[in-house]
This record gives C-alpha cells, sequence and structure tokens, in this order.
C-alpha cells in the first residue's frame, strides 16, 4: 500500500465502492452516486476526490451540450482502480456480509 493510499477504509467509502464496481466501467456523475448510495455529498466527493488521487480515478467535464442544465463532473475508474476496488471490496464487504449474518443469527436466539 502506497502511502497515499487510504490506512482505513468507512462505510461510506465501501458504499461508493460497491457502487462504482456495479457500473463495469462506465462514467458516473457525484450525484448519481449520493442518489445510488443514499450518502451526501459531501461524503462522496471526498471520496472521490481521495480515489482521484490515489490514480484509481479520472474525471473530465462532461461535453454535452445537448443536455439541459449544467455541466456535470464525469467520474470513470481506471484499470488500477477498478483492480485496487476490488480487492477493498473482496476484503471489507465480505468482512460485512459476515458480521451481518453473525448478527442475524445471535437475533434469532437472543
Amino acid at each position: 500500500m502506497a502511502i497515499n493510499e487510504p490506512s482505513r477504509i468507512t462505510k461510506p467509502t465501501l458504499k461508493v465502492v460497491g457502487y462504482l464496481l456495479t457500473l463495469n466501467g462506465k462514467p458516473t456523475w457525484g450525484i448519481q452516486i449520493c442518489n445510488a448510495t443514499g450518502l451526501g455529498s459531501g461524503s462522496v466527493y471526498a471520496v472521490l476526490d481521495r480515489f482521484e488521487s490515489y490514480g484509481w480515478m479520472e474525471s473530465n467535464w462532461e461535453e454535452d451540450n445537448q443536455r439541459k442544465g449544467a455541466r456535470r463532473r464525469l467520474y470513470s475508474l481506471t484499470q488500477t482502480g477498478k483492480t485496487e476496488l476490488q480487492n477493498i471490496a473482496k476484503e471489507h464487504l465480505s468482512e460485512t456480509s459476515e458480521d451481518n449474518k453473525v448478527r442475524k443469527m445471535e437475533s434469532r436466539y437472543v
């Protein structure tokens, strides 16, 4: 793990990781991630900024002049980012699901 890579993974980070991995490489924008994860923009954009500083994401301004409204900043995973996010998901999301299974079993017998 490089110096600028995360040493601690938070629940909001895991939500963003999970969502980004469902996109199969398609670009997305911040508000779309907020809506999909239920997180606030402060949390989402902080995660996106960190991922971009690690080289895991690239961003650019949307060039669609036909769409009404403000331009969107589109975010895409790099190949390194895809690999790193898959590793995070394997390590942390499986732990979370195992924790949930244990809690569900415990609640049945309490």
